[in-house]
């Protein structure tokens, strides 16, 4: 209506004024509602990156743990070894051995425990679980370890993986995940310790089943730290 009756002609002013209102009150809840999304943008790229950061850190250090007792390089070595102990264990419970066989295969896989794992307190291979239950400071060495692969895992549960998902990026599959956490839970549970008899064991022969599940429990955990490797690659 003011241009139709020319009103603003003479008043540049008031123009100026009115123009400057108009933009006031579009221009600038437009340009806070661009700038409030571009800062929501960058932040959640900023928190993507450094949950990264985090969980490639929680790995690395999940990875270094599970190394540290074991005369490996890397994780890919640890786990053929693991394999091959495994391997050397079922071989002394094949039936139809004699004494001799059995007591051969045990030396074979004793040796090969002796190259991953030597004895802190024995220069010499194990030469049975009984001369293993006796070697109290390895298990020692072995107690800590526990617990440091416990905090670990508990870190990678507890922080790293609800502000990875919390950041929408890709975690361990929920099986791979819980894996972990059950490993290291079981981890020299009692039965599960062969440095560490049950109390029902002591009066006989000690059972190799415990072997079998720290190998077992090892063996998962390996696995678990794989995956954790593979979601950087």
């Amino acid at each position: 209506m003011a241009d139709a009756h020319g009103w603003w002609e003479g008043h540049e002013f008031a123009t100026n004024v009115a123009s400057s209102v108009t933009s006031l009150c579009f221009g600038v809840p437009a340009a806070l509602l661009v700038f409030s999304h571009l800062g929501q943008a960058q932040e959640g790229a900023r928190e993507k990156v450094q949950a990264r950061a985090q969980a490639l850190q929680a790995a690395a250090e999940f990875e270094a743990v599970l190394l540290a007792p074991f005369t490996v390089a890397d994780l890919a070595q640890l786990q053929t070894s693991l394999q091959e102990l495994s391997q050397a264990l079922r071989a002394t419970k094949e039936p139809d051995l004699d004494i001799d066989e059995t007591n051969q295969r045990a030396g074979v896989f004793f040796n090969k425990l002796h190259v991953l794992l030597p004895s802190v307190e024995f220069a010499r291979p194990y030469n049975g679980l009984r001369t293993m239950q006796r070697d109290r400071g390895q298990w020692e060495v072995m107690r800590k370890w526990q617990t440091q692969v416990q905090s670990q895992s508990r870190i990678l549960d507890e922080e790293v993986r609800p502000r990875v998902l919390a950041s929408g990026l890709t975690w361990l599959a929920p099986g791979q995940a819980s894996d972990i956490i059950q490993a290291a839970r079981w981890l020299f549970m009692e039965g599960r310790n062969p440095w560490k008899p049950r109390p029902q064991d002591r009066q006989g022969q000690p059972s190799p089943a415990a072997v079998s599940y720290f190998l077992a429990d090892v063996t998962q955990l390996c696995d678990g730290a794989a995956a954790l490797k593979s979601l950087s690659q």
